[in-house]
């Protein structure tokens, strides 16, 4: 039997990010396994859904030690990195040291980095174990339109919430990848 080259690529493109995203089926996680395509932030179905990718993002909700945070704490930055993960996800965790370093690198040129998590077991230990200084904060539903069914998924948006990406980011990238990213927005 011979695989066509379309087949092939199909199959190759299926491996990569299997291997580059963790698929989640349970919906009280960030993930809601319903697709696996990346969500356009361009498919809307209402006026009221396109005004919300574009400006007027907000959320309130915790971050890990309880306390209450909400959109209005990161609109100074110039781009905010929301990457929404989960503990038990390793490609999620194999990044956090990179995105710490990128975070420590750019914070002081607008970047910031906010991790999003649904699941609490072993997120503190993780996040300390990985000497993690940027935010990281309970999902709410604000974040389910970025749902991909995977994690990790990284959206971008500015300051005045402005989604930056025509679709989220599926999957871990290196250093080099996200910084290449994250300049291509700090333009």
């Amino acid at each position: 039997m011979r695989i066509g080259r379309k087949t092939l690529a199909a199959l190759l493109a299926a491996l990569v990010l299997t291997m580059a995203a963790c698929h989640s089926e349970n919906k009280n996680l960030i993930g809601d396994g319903t697709s696996s395509d990346a969500v356009s932030s361009n498919e809307t179905s209402s006026a009221e859904e396109q005004a919300q990718n574009h400006g007027n993002f907000s959320f309130t909700t915790t971050d890990m030690n309880g306390d209450k945070v909400s959109f209005e704490n990161y609109r100074s930055a110039k781009v905010i990195m929301f990457n929404m993960w989960e503990p038990w996800c390793g490609p999620c965790r194999s990044e956090l040291p990179d995105l710490q370093k990128l975070y420590k690198k750019y914070k002081s040129e607008g970047l910031m980095i906010v991790g999003v998590y649904s699941n609490t077991d072993g997120l503190k230990d993780i996040v300390k174990e990985n000497k993690i200084k940027y935010p990281m904060i309970k999902s709410c539903a604000a974040f389910d339109r970025f749902q991909t069914g995977y994690v990790p998924t990284t959206v971008f948006m500015d300051g005045n919430g402005n989604v930056l990406s025509d679709e989220p980011y599926v999957g871990s990238k290196s250093y080099q990848e996200w910084e290449s990213i994250i300049l291509s927005y700090m333009k």
